[in-house]
């Protein structure tokens, strides 16, 4: 019977399953071994063999226990409050307690790292614009520090959310697209957009202190920046980091491959006259903000009381 089952385990390794479908396989093949040694174990004590009897029952209740955690897991969409299979992992080498594959852990993990607040906070979405970043050799290589940065502070995971080949196959193979492993775009914990000597540069980082240029705005909406920013309040309202490694569906398996990081960002606007007179024309800048000058200057009330005496 044991020969039995280890041939099957053999020959399913040359078909190319998922690994939920697999498990499966492997947790049914297991339900069958497990019988058969209960069967064993009820002879045995049937016989009186009293100390083999035994063993083999204890062999048999670890091994229910497990199989009735495999088909849970693998069958159902619930989990088990009594699992100890993290410990054990953990004691033979593996990943920490509440690292591994455990749907409920990668969820809880992945909340936890994606929820964040905007740095520049929260704009209406009638306010968003895209932006057009472009982006020299000196910044691009900052980008790659950010990125070396976040992923040493686990401010980024590079893991594929934890999938394994099998599954990031599937999810190429049903999307067509790449499959990143830095997952979906990724808020930036830190972004500003400066202004220094006619050019709006992006600074991004872990935080102020250490950010770093990382490109230039050059248009925002259909509009050149300095056309925007002459007639509008602009701010950077979102950075997001896309890119990176990546893999695609290939003929029987996951094929890998490398893109550079880049930046997806979105700017806010406001327009000036919402804010003050609409008499008064108050160009804005990205960072600083004119002061409201009244549109009927001195001189022309001059010229104008001189006109009215030779009238007269």
């Amino acid at each position: 019977m044991l020969s039995l089952l280890d041939m099957l385990n053999h020959y399913l390794g040359y078909f190319n399953m998922n690994v939920k479908l697999k498990n499966r396989v492997y947790t049914g093949i297991g339900i069958a071994g497990v019988l058969y040694l209960g069967y064993l174990t009820f002879n045995y004590l049937r016989l009186g063999a009293w100390t083999r009897g035994l063993l083999f029952l204890l062999i048999f209740l670890v091994l229910v226990y497990f199989t009735a955690l495999n088909v849970i897991y693998y069958f159902t969409t619930k989990t088990a409050k009594f699992d100890i299979s993290p410990k054990i992992e953990k004691l033979l080498g593996g990943r920490a307690a509440g690292a591994g594959d455990d749907p409920m852990v990668v969820g809880k993990h992945a909340a936890h790292t994606t929820k964040v607040i905007p740095a520049a906070g929260l704009f209406h979405e009638q306010s968003l614009l895209p932006a057009k970043l472009v982006v020299d050799a000196t910044q691009q290589a900052n980008i790659e520090q950010l990125v070396d940065s976040l992923v040493a502070s686990n401010y980024l995971q590079l893991n594929y959310a934890n999938r394994s080949d099998d599954d990031v196959y599937q999810l190429a193979q049903k999307s067509g697209q790449p499959v990143y492993a830095l997952g979906d775009l990724v808020q930036l914990p830190f972004y500003e957009l400066r202004e220094q000597s006619g050019h709006y540069v992006v600074y991004a980082g872990r935080n102020a202190i250490d950010s770093l240029p990382v490109g230039e705005v050059t248009e925002v909406g259909l509009m050149p920046t300095k056309d925007a920013a002459a007639k509008y309040q602009i701010v950077l309202a979102s950075a997001q980091l896309t890119g990176g490694p990546y893999k695609i569906a290939g003929r029987s398996s996951v094929v890998a491959g490398n893109e550079p990081f880049k930046l997806v960002i979105q700017a806010a606007y406001k327009d000036p006259n919402q804010a003050v007179t609409p008499t008064a024309t108050t160009p804005l800048t990205t960072g600083n903000r004119s002061t409201p000058t009244n549109t009927t200057s001195k001189s022309t009330i001059t010229e104008s009381t001189r006109m009215s005496r030779r009238n007269r």
